[in-house]
């Protein structure tokens, strides 16, 4: 009934129509007791009698009855189709919208595969029940209420007979519909880890293929596609049970009506016509009840995917904005982090711990630490995708909480290691954050990003459509267009989490100095792995374990033989051991000229 009452508010805005589709759907029924009521008069004037006036009557009347039967029925066919696609349109916009304003813990917690789930599948048997609950419910109950009536008038003792499998189908619909249910809600779950599997495999068949793993990942599959056939074949087993256990009763009924119906023609109770009319009206209002005891499970399916799709609606966001939002306007003061402590959502280690740092307006700091330190950790808070904790992050000495989100993003530039690009244009992938930026500003940040060349070179130079996650790209390319994206927003505030790791060294030295070009004037966030970027960084702060262990200048660390020399170190004799392979063989003649990028591992 929850799911039901959240549908109710899609439907307001279309109630007239609504109405309209019922209307037409009692006139439906009507027809199709008039369709039943002429055999009365076939059988008794026209076959019994043999009257011929009639019989041209009735030859000029069917015709015309099932016409307006057919007109009838296209009309309702077509407005709830109607109504059905549109408040799926609407829902569908809900999810997407809400899902959008969700903070990240939600995405965190679960895999995607099940959000598109429940975006795809669960959706569509919603679509389905929307489509053919209302239409054959009402029009199919108010089918066999006027059969009903019209075996009351001709014979009510033996309407009373036929009426007992109303109560009947009820207890069977209603036992089924529970099993039903049941096996809906656990087979759309389970549908959620099906797509999980695909996606992870589509995304990551590049490492399937490297280490073998086809079988493991088959036979994973292959586990959750048996649990999904279990589930689907309980769902199937009770929608083929309600068919034949309704015509079983429905034939006891029947073989009882036909004996009494018997007795009362040769005592002349009744007219043969009556009779066949009676018959007419208990068969044609067989079909209705079949229906509607078939479409319990289209009901039940569609409930169960209402209830996830719902779910995911009353999902409230985590960070949420400040009931009067502070516009951020600049940064004037620098940013503090006042004992700043957090656990991702569901873990039990701490991701960062007891943090007190500040960073000056118009400062480079870089942060170095081992992996897992919480680096990338820090990013997430800055950028307000989750709140601390513990403690507080002040902007200007305001809490961030206190900020509108929207005004904080438009002044923090961001590039990750993990570089995003959607299925637009180089352009278009640029200018996010400025849509119908000018070309020569988005051709300003490519050039800045090292990016000007590789994109002049493609067929339609920045028109060029990049494709799903721009793998038409290298790695190296995709991450300068990233930077270029960061760049054309002239950020105040610019956070590089592991922004060159994936240039080799000519590249990275080009687009390191490009930065440092546009880092006047703006504060810096610079995190990298290799510690060789962060040399000329006013400040390095130095993680370990989520702690905040040292802080200083690169020499200053250096000297100091702690976390940071020790990296440092490592990555010394890292580089000494790989010097002997630094000046690669001449390519082959037919290998590809190099772009500067090098392969993901």
């Amino acid at each position: 009934m929850n799911s039901i009452k959240r549908l109710l508010p899609y439907l307001a805005p279309h109630k007239t129509r609504f109405l309209q589709a019922s209307v037409i759907m009692v006139c439906v029924a009507l027809v199709n007791g008039l369709s039943v009521w002429l055999l009365k008069p076939a059988v008794d004037f026209v076959f019994i009698n043999a009257d011929i006036k009639k019989l041209k009557l009735l030859v000029a009347a069917i015709p015309l009855v099932f016409l307006l039967k057919m007109v009838l029925q296209y009309t309702q066919s077509y407005l709830m189709s109607w109504l059905g696609q549109r408040i799926t349109q609407r829902i569908r916009e809900d999810l997407f919208r809400h899902m959008h304003e969700l903070s990240m813990d939600f995405f965190w917690k679960r895999k995607s595969g099940e959000i598109l789930s429940r975006l795809t599948n669960d959706l569509g048997n919603l679509a389905s029940g929307l489509h053919f609950v209302p239409l054959y419910l009402v029009r199919d109950s108010l089918t066999v209420v006027v059969l009903v009536c019209v075996m009351f008038y001709i014979y009510w003792q033996f309407a009373l007979i036929a009426i007992i499998a109303i109560p009947l189908a009820a207890m069977v619909l209603a036992v089924l519909g529970r099993k039903l249910r049941s096996a809906s809600r656990q087979s759309q779950e389970i549908m959620g880890e099906i797509y999980h599997r695909f996606q992870e495999s589509l995304q990551g068949m590049l490492v399937v293929k490297a280490f073998n793993y086809e079988a493991g990942a088959i036979r994973k599959f292959n586990r959750e596609n048996d649990l999904f056939f279990e589930q689907m074949m309980r769902y199937f087993r009770a929608t083929a049970l309600s068919g034949p256990l309704m015509e079983f009763l429905g034939s006891l009924l029947l073989a009882c009506i036909i004996y009494q119906a018997g007795w009362a023609i040769f005592r002349k109770r009744m007219t043969t016509g009556d009779f066949f009319t009676f018959l007419g009206s208990f068969f044609a209002a067989y079909q209705p009840i079949k229906n509607l005891s078939q479409l319990n499970s289209t009901l039940q399916m569609a409930l169960a995917g209402a209830d996830r799709i719902f779910n995911i609606l009353e999902e409230t966001p985590t960070v949420r904005e400040s009931p009067r939002p502070v516009l951020f306007k600049s940064l004037r003061q620098g940013i503090t982090l006042e004992n700043v402590s957090f656990k991702y959502p569901e873990r039990d280690a701490w991701a960062l711990r007891n943090v007190d740092l500040h960073i000056k307006p118009g400062e480079i700091l870089g942060v170095a630490g081992p992996s897992g330190s919480g680096k990338t950790t820090l990013v997430h808070l800055l950028l307000r995708l989750f709140d601390p904790t513990e403690g507080r992050i002040l902007l200007d000495g305001t809490d961030l909480r206190e900020f509108s989100l929207s005004s904080v993003r438009a002044h923090v530039g961001l590039v990750t290691q993990d570089t995003v690009l959607f299925n637009d244009t180089v352009y278009g992938n640029i200018a996010l954050s400025k849509p119908g930026a000018p070309t020569e500003q988005v051709r300003s940040a490519l050039e800045v990003a090292d990016a000007s060349a590789f994109v002049d070179a493609m067929p339609e130079g920045g028109e060029t459509q990049l494709g799903d996650r721009g793998l038409r790209l290298s790695g190296g390319q995709r991450q300068r267009l990233a930077i270029a994206r960061a760049v054309i927003k002239e950020p105040a505030i610019l956070v590089l989490d592991e922004a060159t790791s994936n240039l080799d060294s000519a590249s990275e030295k080009g687009v390191q100095q490009a930065l440092e070009r546009i880092y006047k004037g703006r504060t810096v966030v610079l995190i990298a792995h290799r510690l060789s970027t962060l040399q000329n960084a006013d400040r390095i702060a130095v993680f370990h374990r989520g702690e905040l262990v040292e802080s200083g200048r690169h020499a200053a660390l250096v000297a100091k033989g702690g976390v940071y020399a020790t990296l440092f170190k490592f990555q010394q004799l890292g580089a000494e051991a790989l010097e002997p392979a630094a000046s690669p063989a001449p390519a082959a003649p037919d290998e590809p000229a190099a772009d500067g990028a090098v392969v993901q591992q």
